[in-house]
């Protein structure tokens, strides 16, 4: 057994009797027949704001309230992002309404040389769209390969404590070169419930799987996995 496998069995058997790690519970979905009666996505314009919970999906822990508010118009969409402890997050920046090329929801700040969608602007069930591009990762100026498939899953009806909205499904399968040269192979997904009436996500997971250098297997490492979930919005 390698040291990294002992210390994780270790850290098992520290735990206390009858102590369970609880997952985040699935969200509560329900299948709707088409969108045709949901409306138009909603503009972007100044001074929208969304607040959203972000949870650890392995322990269930929330982790921090996010404020997203749309704070410029000029030459495309500049969201900002701040914690409840006021700590900038770094901005999301759109140059079209559902592109983006500053993308902050990943481990590092990912700038993309040519936009990727966060949704499509053909919502029909099925639809699916694939991109290539590179990115910058924080501040390094080297550039990574990265491709990005985005596909239509289905119009789901989602219930959240701060309410009730109807969403279509948006499911993207993500591969990358990783700045960290340990890790091979890197696989994310991330899911997304748009709903048009608040013209942004009310729900958004995030998860990643990669192969690490030097060990056997298929996949040997996990990213963090967490969910954002709507509190309120202006």
């Amino acid at each position: 057994m390698d040291i990294f496998k002992r210390r994780s069995l270790l850290a098992l058997l520290a735990l206390p009797t009858g102590c369970a790690i609880q997952y985040l519970q699935p969200l509560q979905t329900s299948q709707l027949s088409s969108g045709a009666s949901v409306g138009a996505l909603r503009a972007p314009a100044l001074g929208q704001s969304w607040t959203y919970q972000k949870f650890n999906f392995y322990n269930s822990q929330r982790l921090d309230t996010v404020k997203e508010q749309v704070v410029d118009m000029a030459g495309g969409i500049r969201i900002s992002r701040r914690s409840q402890d006021n700590l900038d997050l770094g901005d999301e920046f759109q140059p079209v309404w559902g592109q983006v090329t500053q993308d902050p929801y990943w481990d590092s700040l990912q700038t993309y040389e040519t936009p990727l969608p966060l949704w499509l602007d053909n919502f029909a069930v099925g639809t699916s769209q694939a991109n290539d591009t590179r990115y910058l990762s924080g501040r390094s100026s080297f550039r990574y390969w990265i491709n990005a498939r985005t596909t239509v899953a289905g119009w789901e009806k989602l219930v959240l404590p701060s309410g009730t909205f109807e969403t279509v499904r948006i499911e993207k399968l993500i591969r990358l070169n990783h700045p960290d040269i340990t890790r091979l192979d890197t696989l994310r997904r991330e899911t997304l419930w748009l709903a048009p009436e608040i013209g942004r996500w009310v729900a958004r997971e995030t998860n990643g799987e990669f192969r690490i250098a030097g060990r056997r297997g298929s996949w040997t490492g996990r990213e963090d996995h967490f969910r954002w979930q709507l509190e309120s919005w202006t």
